[in-house]
């Protein structure tokens, strides 16, 4: 399956088309500077916040300039795409490659990238041109098992994603942070939604998954009878040590039906990525756009459900782009590698 790119509609101009690799659409002034923001496949979440994130970024040439008064704009001269992938793991080795420009990609990935690349691969080289959303780490156990904390999945089975995977590291430190050894559960090597499946028809007892709340695999599993366990106390803190997490939050109640309760949680960022293709001033350009007061605005009503982020927090799970400077106010340190100093 190829990669799809869309023209994404300008505020109040309803453009729309489709674009090939490298190719400035027909019809529309080549005089126009693109980019390109990875995300994650049609319908999910991610791509729908990329092709808000496009219009807000979008001023085509023919159009006036800016005005100083708070109205939403865009960077002039710019057509931003979003440009979905068939898998979301794909968007940061995108964007680290320079086959696109920018992305949308949670923060283990990003960290993953990082620090833990594949053999033979060197680390990411890659910036933060700003956090967007978040996304939640869902605990689910079958309800038949009684269980009401993670430090009691002691001896239970316990889907732990298939070895090197973003799962398998997850689950690792959720583990470690509750006390517990992988060797002391049950471990079975599946994730996604094998996992969820498995845990549906008894075939795990709790799974481990960080996804946008309502994430319709999850709400599959609780259709079937699971439940979200709390991730809350001192495990929370360890947690938030060994994984990118941000800040601590919470489960709506009601996300997954009226009888659900809220959960507390941990909540992990995504981010706005950028390589190292992108020409500095563009990239000065963009931060500028997103620290816009009118901008935020224009992309929260674009997503009203979305709960937008503020550019930058004080740990972040790679460096803030320097073209950035100040203008988000706060001077984040970069989560370290393993024997590795925060930068």
């Amino acid at each position: 399956m190829s990669p799809r790119y869309w023209l994404i509609p300008l505020l109040a101009v309803p453009l729309v088309a489709l674009v090939a690799l490298g190719r400035a659409p027909a019809g529309v002034d080549a005089s126009a500077r693109y980019l390109r923001i990875a995300a994650d496949p049609s319908g999910e979440r991610g791509f729908d916040v990329g092709s808000a994130l496009a219009s807000i970024l979008s001023r085509p040439p023919g159009m006036p300039a800016c005005r100083d008064d708070d109205r939403a704009c865009g960077v002039q001269g710019l057509v931003a795409l979003a440009q979905s992938l068939p898998d979301r793991r794909d968007i940061v080795e995108a964007v680290a490659s320079g086959a696109v420009e920018t992305g949308l990609a949670p923060a283990d990935r990003i960290y993953a990238a990082r620090c833990f690349p594949a053999p033979g691969a060197k680390p990411a080289d890659l910036t933060i041109l700003g956090e967007i959303y978040n996304e939640s780490l869902h605990v689910l156990v079958r309800a038949e098992t009684g269980l009401t904390d993670i430090a009691q999945l002691k001896g239970r089975r316990v889907a732990i994603g298939v070895a090197g995977s973003d799962e398998r590291r997850l689950a690792e430190r959720i583990l470690s942070a509750y006390g517990l050894r992988r060797q002391q559960v049950r471990a079975v090597e599946i994730g996604g939604e094998q996992a969820v499946l498995a845990l549906a028809d008894g075939r795990v007892d709790a799974l481990f998954r960080i996804a946008a709340a309502p994430d319709p695999v999850a709400a599959m599993a609780i259709t079937a009878g699971a439940r979200l366990l709390p991730v809350t106390g001192d495990a929370a803190g360890r947690l938030s040590g060994l994984h990118p997490f941000g800040a601590p939050g919470a489960i709506a109640a009601g996300t997954y039906g009226p009888d659900q309760g809220e959960v507390a949680t941990m909540m992990q960022p995504v981010a706005w990525i950028a390589g190292p293709s992108l020409e500095p001033k563009l990239a000065a350009q963009l931060t500028a756009a997103l620290a816009s007061r009118a901008n935020r605005e224009a992309l929260h009503r674009q997503d009203p459900d979305m709960v937008l982020l503020r550019p930058a927090a004080f740990r972040m799970s790679a460096p803030l782009h320097p073209a950035a400077g100040t203008r988000y106010g706060v001077d984040p340190i970069a989560m370290a590698c393993p024997g590795q100093k925060p930068r």
